[in-house]
């Protein structure tokens, strides 16, 4: 048990570090984005889909997937040490959306769909690419080895938050879905497979994965979440938090964009289409911000131990009787 245990440990430090790996490269290109900016307001515009260029000849590389994944792998980093149950959990969730967002870059970036880009900055972005991927898979055998070794489980969420969770993120996950379903009967299945991919999609960042990919693959978490919300899994409460933090990310980015373009104050002079789009803007923001609220309460209690607390017995309760053959001098 007790070199389980330290295997354990050792596993989690490992996990610990390639997460801080993790959080270094998104805060790396972050600041590099706010060092070729001319205004650091610039850098939020850009994430939020406005478009504007940086200062001389160069070109964004960060969205607003960098600090939000950055963050969350510096709280699984930070979760470790502290031998939270969860912190497999967190090794796992920031590893599977690493995995998932940083994929398309890798074969996109090969191409020259991002005008002024220079060869150097793809050649860096690549790389960076093939690392992140390369430590999610160690992070998922580190996940994996420290959950095998943890010697407590997490307990189970609790009824109303979970379900309150379950509900939001469910909601925002069919939305995305009806607006997906709504592209491909717009686009047909031909066009619409190229722009998930990023065939002839037009990109704003080099380390952006397509617009589609993105919304389909937030519209999976957010379904996965609600129904691991719904059991009360703990295991998926960490990819709970993940995803409500990226739909808060998303629709407030969303509605600062809109608010900026003049969309929300002549609401009831846009088209419907418009209206939609900023009224699905709005709800990921609320229910993401709602969701994170829920999963981020305590978890119900483990059951606590039988019998006195503190030298004192529960009402209605004696102390046992003496053994009938005494000790001497008893």
């Amino acid at each position: 048990m007790g070199r389980r245990k330290a295997r354990a440990r050792g596993v989690g430090g490992f996990g610990a570090l390639l997460c801080l790996l993790l959080a270094l490269l998104c805060a790396g290109w972050t600041g590099r984005d706010l060092v070729v900016s001319q205004y650091p307001a610039d850098v939020w515009w850009s994430w939020s889909g406005v478009g504007l260029r940086p200062e001389g000849a160069a070109v964004w590389a960060t969205t607003l997937l960098d600090p939000v994944l950055g963050l969350g792998a510096l709280l699984a980093a930070v979760a470790v040490p502290r031998r939270s149950p969860s912190a497999p959990c967190g090794l796992s969730a920031v590893a599977g959306a690493t995995l998932l967002f940083r994929a398309p870059p890798l074969w996109n970036l090969g191409r020259d769909g991002l005008p002024g880009a220079d060869a150097g900055a793809r050649e860096w972005a690549l790389v960076t690419v093939g690392v992140a991927l390369l430590v999610s898979v160690l992070l998922m055998i580190a996940a994996s080895a420290g959950r095998s070794g943890a010697d407590r489980r997490p307990s189970r969420l609790r009824r109303a938050p979970a379900v309150a969770a379950a509900l939001l993120l469910g909601a925002v996950g069919v939305v995305l879905l009806a607006w997906q379903a709504y592209s491909v009967r717009g686009l047909g299945w031909g066009a619409y497979g190229d722009s998930v991919v990023g065939d002839g999609d037009v990109r704003r960042a080099l380390l952006q994965p397509p617009v589609n990919w993105f919304l389909l693959s937030l519209a999976l978490l957010a379904l996965a979440s609600a129904v691991g919300a719904a059991r009360r899994a703990p295991s998926l409460r960490p990819l709970g938090l993940l995803t409500a933090s990226l739909l808060l990310a998303h629709g407030a980015a969303a509605l600062a964009a809109e608010q900026r373009a003049g969309l929300i104050g002549h609401f009831h002079a846009l088209a419907a289409r418009t209206q939609l789009d900023v009224a699905t803007a709005a709800f990921a923001a609320l229910a993401g911000l709602l969701a994170l609220l829920a999963l981020a309460r305590p978890v119900a209690g483990a059951a606590g131990p039988r019998g006195p607390v503190g030298g004192r017995l529960p009402p209605g309760h004696a102390p046992p009787p003496p053994p009938s053959n005494l000790p001497p001098n008893w």
